[in-house]
């Protein structure tokens, strides 16, 4: 008998088989697609013959577990971080934002001094909102139950700030918008990301394909269509029951509530926030900056 079986080979379910794995307990992970990743996975592109992404997915330093999770794959190693972001407005005008001489809180104080896309105005009000993140995240108990974009109206902020920082580092993160997000959460992002500590804004991204990235995870899949589970039987998989000492789901909420039907899970608890990915392919050099963020536009 396994010890652990875990249902799902996305992201959660890999990293949850790999620490498992690594307590010396035997796993398997069961995946329905021939590929593991969920939604941060590889294929190959017909025509062109080359494995791309399905999205951009990337990392910063604060992203500890994820960090910790490369660590025990070995591939921690396949992880590029980059020190400086790049603004680009609307025209071609470009501000760079990075870590100065201060220490941390206030480490990007000189290169928002000397960023264009926002005014002076603009900037202290900004100020008052990060000063005010630093104060609030523990002595208030709201953050919960306010939306991020209802407390940034409530320190007044302007929209041209709302719409060139907030919302673009904000739904870039947590990828829903501020009047859907917990204040809770925005204040995570921004003290774990910007004011904690001086590198831990670094952005990370793989310099192989994701598949290539997460392949090493995969060695206990098995390739499977899940069709049931059951706590005395355990789990049916292509009509076969499977045993183990615990069970793991990492699967999406309406799927876990199919599956185990007699745990009564509320599937419209919970609601999807779905990502679209671009890829465009030139037929020469458009730039010779390593990444950058497109402001005033629709896209992340």
């Amino acid at each position: 008998m396994m010890d652990a079986i875990v249902i799902g080979g996305g992201l959660a379910g890999l990293a949850t088989a790999t620490a498992l794995s690594s307590l010396s307990l035997q796993v398997e992970l069961i995946e329905t697609k021939p590929f593991v990743g969920g939604r941060a996975a590889s294929y190959m592109l017909p025509g062109i013959k080359t494995e791309i992404d399905n999205c951009q997915h990337v990392l910063l330093r604060c992203c500890v577990n994820l960090l910790d999770f490369y660590e025990r794959l070995g591939v921690a190693d396949e992880i590029e971080f980059f020190q400086e972001f790049y603004f680009l407005e609307p025209g071609g005008r470009m501000s760079k934002l990075k870590r100065g001489s201060l220490p941390a809180p206030l480490h990007f104080a000189e290169s928002f001094w000397r960023a264009t896309y926002l005014g002076l105005a603009d900037k202290v009000a900004l100020g008052r909102a990060m000063l005010a993140i630093q104060r609030e995240r523990r002595s208030r108990n709201d953050l919960e139950s306010i939306t991020m974009l209802d407390w940034l109206h409530e320190k007044k902020q302007p929209a041209r700030v709302i719409e060139r920082f907030w919302r673009q580092t904000l739904v870039s993160a947590i990828n829903i918008e501020l009047d859907q997000m917990a204040a809770s959460h925005g204040f995570q992002v921004i003290w774990l990301g910007f004011l904690c500590r001086n590198d831990s804004y670094e952005m990370g991204l793989s310099k192989v394909p994701l598949g290539e990235l997460y392949r090493r995870a995969a060695a206990a899949r098995v390739h499977g269509s899940v069709e049931a589970v059951d706590l005395d039987r355990g789990v049916l998989v292509d009509g076969d029951w499977r045993k183990a000492r615990c069970y793991v789901s990492a699967v999406p909420a309406e799927r876990a509530a199919k599956l185990m039907p007699s745990l009564k899970i509320d599937a419209t608890a919970f609601a999807p926030s779905s990502i679209t990915g671009v890829h465009l392919w030139f037929d020469r050099s458009v730039t010779d900056l390593p990444h950058g963020t497109c402001l005033d536009r629709q896209i992340q």
